[in-house]
């Protein structure tokens, strides 16, 4: 039996959202204001936080979509997007551009390539982003201030070819994954990158998938 490569227990209660924190053994951390990137020890995406105040959420939509993918602090060697022509899949925004689009230099830091990943076109373009805006309605509902950490899992106990793109060593998440922490309620999905099914779901049971991820990480 393959040793396990992922030990991880999340602890969301009901504390103020500026207690939740994410803690890794693993230092490749990129800071980007309200937005902070969480790399695995292969310099794999992984896990993107974003610190939102209600003040900021009001203020969506008032700079334009950057648009512009870049390399960010790490050369990991994965980072062509070349690698994404013709393969069905799209760069799949962690921290979406929308929930950015408050503040220009924010907005850029969501099209770092590190906070992206190989998402099924029609997945990205369709179930998720309506749960990404099912998110920003829920915001606008309870007027509080959120974070919201968005995530994906990988297989790494299976290494087939299939398993990346094409000719590259971007490794492809079987699943996505979101959590919404208000000041009283915490909200969890996980969306499958194979059959684009979304289902509510716990922090318990994201304790188990996470397991078949190469990081050590706490939620709490």
């Amino acid at each position: 039996m393959k040793k396990m490569l992922l030990i991880i227990t999340i602890l969301l209660g009901l504390n103020c959202y500026t207690q939740t924190n994410v803690i890794t053994n693993n230092k490749l951390i990129i800071n980007h204001g309200d937005v902070t990137l969480y790399l695995s020890d292969d310099t794999s995406t992984m896990v993107s936080k974003h610190v939102l105040s209600y003040s900021n959420y009001k203020k969506l939509k008032t700079v334009p979509r950057d648009n512009h993918w870049f390399k960010d602090t790490y050369d990991n060697g994965k980072s062509d997007k070349k690698a994404y022509v013709n393969s069905g899949y799209d760069l799949g925004h962690l921290t979406p551009s929308d929930i950015t689009s408050y503040d220009a230099e924010t907005n850029h830091s969501s099209f770092s390539l590190f906070n992206q990943a190989p998402q099924l076109a029609h997945f990205n373009e369709h179930p998720w982003e309506q749960l990404e805006m099912h998110v920003e309605d829920s915001i606008g509902k309870y007027k509080e201030d959120v974070v919201i950490i968005t995530g994906v899992i990988y297989d790494y106990n299976s290494s087939t070819p299939h398993d990346f793109l094409y000719k590259s060593r971007v490794r492809i998440p079987i699943a996505y994954y979101k959590i919404l922490v208000l000041k009283t309620k915490t909200y969890c999905w996980v969306g499958s990158n194979n059959n684009e099914s979304i289902l509510p779901t716990t922090i318990s049971e994201l304790n188990k998938m996470f397991k078949i991820n190469k990081m050590t990480l706490t939620i709490n």
